[in-house]
């Protein structure tokens, strides 16, 4: 009997041996690839939003990519243009989710779309690191959608703090007849008073407006003592130049949404003497060697510039550091990683980007706070922006 046992064993292992002759040695498997969408406006009128996020976060899951990927898994990038359309953000992030089965997805890259498919993320279930400059998104927090860009509060009351150190006691706000330009007059008029700062005057702009010299006149000849411009380009550039054009003598600021490059070039010669609050990325050559960002800014700036052969504007840094986010956040989970493990992990991280320090919780989906180090005020000197403090 035991004969008997010993050659069923010997033939089957001389069988076994035999097919594994024949098909050579078994490879191992690459790991599933994380799969992660974007939803971004890289033509239209908002690509000058969508273009910069879609490199910066181009340029980093290259580098992830080239050095292993995340814990061993390589990243696979989904990228749709949104055209800065809501409607189509919002069946792109249904196709990304459905069809393409990402397990998290960063844009859109305005307030406005945003706020289309804020709904639809916390309805399907799936984590959305937003682009958006509106508190909106993420106030108060929603179970799926966290955000990368400081708020309109916190942007603001810095602003706001620093014009009451320099004794502007009055300002006047122009800004964006349009969601963003809207959420930001309104932060700023709630927050002015506790800062020791009257709004004395209000006006709006639309985007295709090609003169405000009427509201500027209104401006001028009022109590306010600075102009805050709150809206994206080309309008503060126009602003700007009517300005000089009428010989408008107040200080003008420039809110986060113009600070870019870009806004020197349109403006020439009249953007001379105005400041923009920015994140540090436009002009990290300027902070302080002790600034505890300048590090991770410093890098993000001269990678893309080698990447992609321009500098950066400051959009880049939203989509760079949704993805060192959501590495922070995979390198922290120990079992499966789902888009419900990665939402309960991003919720806890802490970690240095180009936009400033975040500290995730579930009460603050933003990340960032006043205490960030997000943003720095600048002024255009000789046709670059220098640090302004």
């Amino acid at each position: 009997m035991r004969a008997i046992l010993n050659r069923r064993v010997f033939t089957a292992l001389s069988l076994a041996a035999m097919v594994t002759g024949l098909v050579g040695p078994v490879e191992a498997k690459d790991p599933a690839p994380l799969k992660i969408g974007a939803i971004y406006a890289t033509s239209g009128s908002a690509n000058f939003l969508g273009i910069p996020e879609e490199r910066g976060l181009r340029l980093l899951v290259e580098q992830l990519n080239a050095a292993g990927g995340i814990k061993g898994r390589k990243i696979e990038l989904t990228v749709y243009d949104t055209e800065g359309n809501g409607t189509k953000a919002a069946q792109q992030f249904r196709r990304l989710v459905g069809s393409d089965k990402v397990d998290i997805v960063f844009g859109p890259s305005s307030s406005g779309e945003s706020l289309l498919v804020l709904p639809i993320a916390n309805e399907e279930e799936v984590p959305i690191i937003m682009h958006a400059g509106t508190e909106k998104v993420f106030t108060p927090p929603t179970p799926w959608a966290f955000n990368t860009p400081p708020s309109d509060r916190i942007v603001a009351t810095d602003l706001l703090a620093k014009l009451k150190a320099k004794g502007i006691n009055n300002v006047a706000v122009f800004s964006s007849a349009d969601g963003f330009g809207q959420s930001g007059a309104n932060v700023v008029k709630e927050l002015a008073a506790s800062e020791g700062v009257a709004v004395v005057s209000h006006e709006e702009f639309n985007r295709q407006d090609t003169d405000m010299t009427p509201q500027l006149l209104r401006i001028k000849g009022g109590k306010a003592e600075a102009l805050i411009i709150w809206g994206a380009l080309p309008g503060p550039s126009i602003i700007l130049k009517n300005a000089r054009a009428i010989g408008f003598d107040k200080p003008i600021y420039n809110s986060y949404a113009a600070a870019t490059g870009e806004l020197l070039t349109q403006a020439g010669p009249a953007a001379e003497g105005s400041f923009v609050t920015s994140m540090r990325l436009l002009a990290p050559q300027t902070l302080k060697e002790d600034d505890p960002v300048r590090p991770v800014v410093q890098k993000l700036y001269d990678d893309y510039k080698a990447r992609w052969g321009d500098a950066p504007a400051t959009y880049a840094a939203h989509s760079y550091d949704a993805m060192l986010i959501t590495k922070a956040a995979i390198e922290s989970i120990d079992g499966e990683i789902t888009r419900k493990s990665l939402r309960d992990a991003i919720e806890k991280v802490s970690v240095k980007g180009g936009n400033g320090i975040y500290s995730f919780s579930p009460e603050n989906h933003g990340g960032l706070n006043k205490n960030s180090l997000s943003m720095v005020l600048l002024v255009a000197k000789d046709g670059k922006w220098v640090l302004a403090e």
